[in-house]
């Protein structure tokens, strides 16, 4: 595929920083294939689960449990996939499907935010189908020191209490069982923050101070 569709979303609401950057190298990782079953924890506005089941030919069962599940069917109506795409309001660490449901499951920008990660992957973990993949890709701190400036902002513990390294979470993989296909952090995270103050400003300040060297964006792939 040579165009990048999550990049041409018309009117793209992406919650979190490289949301849709993120998007096509992860489904590459997860060597996603037409006719696949997907599962999506955290789907946000509905438009990565859209633009996959449209352009990979996949349905998609996403998960979330704050955004309004209304607005995401709408859009996969609009998009025409609207019996591709299942939203539904379940939490990650306990799900109702039957072992072995899904061929491939992705994060973007979600996985980070989970109470007792480890449970969710277990769960995760057991809807996936032998040999299929799980990925994420999402806000993940560098292993350098924390820069001593970010301590005077008050979202810096929220920072320090959920961001995980890129290695952290590969060992996190390797733990339950998983083979690490891939892992790195996106060299244009940097970038994509600042890129990302165009649909939401929150935190510029504190990102702006770190300049990339504590907060970035990484993906970790691993088979089961």
């Amino acid at each position: 595929m040579k165009n990048n569709p999550f990049l041409e979303i018309e009117n793209p609401k992406p919650l979190g920083a490289g949301s849709y950057e993120m998007a096509l190298p992860l489904v590459n990782a997860l060597n996603i294939t037409a006719g696949m079953r997907v599962l999506e924890v955290g789907a946000g506005t509905g438009q990565v689960a859209a633009t996959l089941a449209k352009f990979w030919g996949v349905s998609v069962i996403t998960l979330e449990p704050w955004e309004s599940l209304k607005d995401i069917q709408e859009y996969s109506s609009e998009q025409g996939v609207e019996n591709q795409v299942l939203p539904l309001n379940i939490n990650a660490k306990c799900m109702p499907f039957a072992d072995e449901s899904f061929d491939a499951v992705l994060s973007i920008g979600s996985f980070f935010m989970i109470e007792e990660r480890e449970l969710a992957l277990k769960e995760i973990i057991r809807v996936t189908r032998k040999e299929g993949y799980i990925g994420i890709g999402e806000p993940m701190c560098t292993q350098n020191p924390i820069p001593i400036e970010l301590e005077q902002y008050e979202i810096f513990e929220s920072y320090k209490k959920w961001l995980r390294s890129v290695k952290w979470n590969s060992n996190l993989f390797e733990q339950y069982g998983l083979t690490i296909e891939e892992n790195y952090y996106f060299e244009d995270s940097y970038q994509w923050m600042i890129d990302n103050f165009r649909y939401y400003d929150g935190e510029k300040d504190f990102i702006l101070q770190d300049e990339g060297r504590w907060l970035s964006l990484g993906l970790v792939v691993g088979r089961k």
